[in-house]
Order: structure tokens, then C-alpha cells, then sequence
């Protein structure tokens, strides 16, 4: 559920949206109308919700999304209705029996939560097709938003020592306009814009199931999202709801700006930006790193900065020539043009749930780098 003020569409036009290139033909593209066309190449684009989605074939991206949420709600579903099963039966202990009602009643309410915030701007589900997968933002990085804005209340602080790392490093209070690449969940964003004299920031991910939860919070609202686990020390901390909220309140559209797209190639217009922030991605996306940094490179202005922050964790189906230390991280960044001055890494506890107070240690590698051609 999404408690919020009514939100007005959006108008104005901004500098950073001056920057806007149109994903399929570059040439520029004006968002800051009621329907978002290119009038070069023709191609139309819609909004998710608020959020525009500048891919390059946006209803192929819907219909997958929207067959994310079909399979999602099935399985969810299933999942329930098989806990509820067990809990059923006549032979069980009352202890047994209160811990899965009590997941199923969890995995119940996530599913309609996740219903009434995502698929209410997907338009609903469709049937999933054999190769559709379950979406990676539910599956995979759904505890982003409970850390991001809520666990904090609860006494966490990776959030904070995420902005400590970066501040060690940082050789400027004024990021000016901002872009995060694959920003997930947001918080790091949000706080880099408000501490870090961020003039406008762009924020671009590829998954609205995180995106869609965190331009609602960004915006003002508080959204219930239910945490549930498997891993039950006490019955009483089986699954709890939290209200995910922006610590220090909103931030408006006309200075934080959200975008489904590319973060491999984020439609922006050479030169757009003073700050370019990659958090936990390099290792993750990236195909081809060096491809990626001189994306990268073209982004900032001169003077400009990239800042990095997270792991070296690479996909299980990464080459192993491609699995890149933090030195030759760095040799790569000088092939791109890049110079780097500052940096650090951390061993940090990661994702400490206050609900199963679990975690898990992360090194993590932060530094600034400034293009120097």
C-alpha cells in the first residue's frame, strides 16, 4: 500500500532533460510532453507510472515485465497455498503450524503489496511463456529496499558508511548533475544528491520491480513492503512489514530525475554530466568493461568525476580473463582515460537483516577517478 499526497504529472523542463537522446536513433528527444516521441526516427515511448521508459523497444520490455509479475503471482501464490497445506495438517505441533501460517500470511502480503505498487503501473499481469523467468528485482535484490528505507530505524548502517566510504574519497562538496548507473533501490542516490551539492541527478536502472518502489518513496510516499523468511530463529520475527521511507523527505522531479533505460548506454548526450556514479554494477553488468568506461568517459563534462562504489563479485559465466582485480580495474580506467588519486576498500557486514539478524561480509572498493582525456 502506497500512503502519499496526489501527485501531479510532470511538467517543466529541466536541463538535465535537455541532454536526452532518443535510445534508437540518438538524435534529441523532448520528454516534457504529455506522449514522448522522437521526431527524428519516429519511435514512442511511455511512461511506467511517472518514470519514463526510454528503451529501444519499450513494449517488448512491458509485455516481458508484465510476464514477470504473471509468473510471479503464480508462484507466489503456489508457495502460499502449499504452506498453508502443511499447516493444515491435524498431526502438526501448534508451533509448527503458527510459523507457516505465518510465512504464508508473509509471502501473501509481499505478493499484493508488490501487485498494488508495480503491477497497478504495469497494467497488470500477463500469462508467462515458457522461457519467462521471475523478476531479478523480487527475487534477488528485493532486501535493497528494505535496507535502503527502512532497516536504518532499526539501527543499520550500511546506508551510512556507503556515503562515509565515498566522502573519504571525494575531492569536491559539488557533484553538480549527477547520473547513477543502475541505481537499484536508490538510497545512494538520494543521499549523494542531498549531501553532496548535487545540483540535478538522473537515476537509470533497468528493473522497474525495485524502480517503481523507490520513485514512490523518493517522491514522498510511505509504502508498506512485507519481509518474510525461511529462516525463522522465533516465531514472533517470521515476517514483518515495514514502511519504506525517505529519511530526509522528498526530493521534487525537477531535480531527481527517473528513467527506465540502458545503463550500458544511457540516453544522454555526450558531455551531460558532471558526476557519474556506478554503484555495485562494474562487476555485475558490464559485459565489456573497457567498452563501458569509455561510455562512461563520454558522459562527463571536463573536469568531471566517476565515482565507484562496490564489490568485485562477478557473474558465475564471467571468463575468468574477466574477472578483473582491483588493479587491473585500474589499468583499465587508464586505458579509458581515466586518472584515479583516491581510493579505499572495506570489509563491511552487508544486507544485515534486523528481522533474521543475518548477513554477510563484502569487500568493497571505492574511488574517484577524473578523465584526463
Amino acid at each position: 500500500m502506497i500512503v502519499e499526497d496526489e501527485r501531479s504529472p510532470p511538467t517543466g523542463t529541466h536541463r538535465l532533460c535537455g541532454h536526452l537522446r532518443c535510445p534508437r536513433c540518438t538524435a534529441g528527444l523532448d520528454i516534457d510532453t504529455p506522449a514522448i516521441a522522437c521526431s527524428h526516427c519516429g519511435q514512442k515511448y511511455f511512461r511506467l507510472g511517472r518514470v519514463p521508459v526510454l528503451l529501444p523497444r519499450p513494449d517488448d520490455h512491458l509485455n516481458l515485465w508484465r510476464r514477470q509479475l504473471g509468473l510471479l503471482i503464480a508462484q507466489s501464490q503456489e508457495m502460499s497455498g502449499a504452506l498453508e497445506a502443511q499447516a493444515a495438517d491435524p498431526e502438526l505441533a501448534e508451533g509448527a503450524r503458527l510459523r507457516l501460517n505465518a510465512l504464508a500470511r508473509g509471502v501473501r502480503d509481499q505478493l499484493q503489496q508488490i501487485v498494488d505498487v508495480v503491477g497497478s503501473a504495469l497494467g497488470g499481469p500477463l500469462e508467462p511463456q515458457d522461457n519467462t523467468g521471475l523478476p531479478r528485482g523480487v527475487v534477488e535484490y528485493s532486501y535493497l529496499l528494505y535496507r535502503d528505507w527502512a532497516w536504518e530505524k532499526a539501527g543499520n548502517r550500511e546506508c551510512q558508511q556507503s556515503i562515509d566510504s565515498i566522502r573519504s574519497i571525494v575531492t569536491t562538496e559539488k557533484l553538480g548533475q549527477m547520473l547513477a548507473v543502475g541505481a537499484g533501490a536508490c538510497r545512494l542516490a538520494y543521499d549523494l544528491h542531498r549531501l553532496f551539492g548535487a545540483s540535478e541527478t538522473a537515476v537509470v536502472d533497468i528493473d522497474p520491480f525495485l524502480f517503481v518502489f523507490a520513485e514512490a518513496v523518493v517522491r514522498g510516499a510511505v509504502v508498506q513492503f512485507t519481509e518474510a523468511s525461511s529462516t525463522v530463529q522465533e516465531l514472533s520475527r517470521a515476517a514483518r512489514s515495514w514502511d519504506l521511507t525517505g529519511p530526509d523527505g522528498p526530493l521534487a522531479e525537477d531535480v531527481f530525475h527517473f528513467f527506465l533505460a540502458n545503463g550500458l548506454s544511457p540516453p544522454f548526450a555526450e558531455g551531460a554530466f558532471d558526476t557519474v556514479v556506478t554503484p555495485w554494477f562494474i562487476d555485475q553488468v558490464p559485459p565489456d568493461l573497457p567498452a563501458f568506461l569509455s561510455a562512461v568517459h563520454r558522459l562527463l563534462r571536463p573536469g568531471g568525476r566517476w565515482i565507484n562504489h562496490g564489490p568485485l563479485i562477478y557473474p558465475i559465466d564471467a571468463p575468468m580473463a574477466r574477472r578483473f582485480s582491483r588493479e587491473e580495474v585500474f589499468e583499465v580506467a587508464a586505458h579509458a582515460g581515466f586518472r584515479i588519486d583516491r581510493w579505499r576498500s572495506d570489509s563491511q557486514p552487508h544486507l544485515v537483516s534486523p528481522l533474521t539478524e543475518r548477513s554477510k561480509m563484502e569487500w568493497v572498493l571505492t574511488f574517484e577517478a577524473q578523465p584526463v582525456k
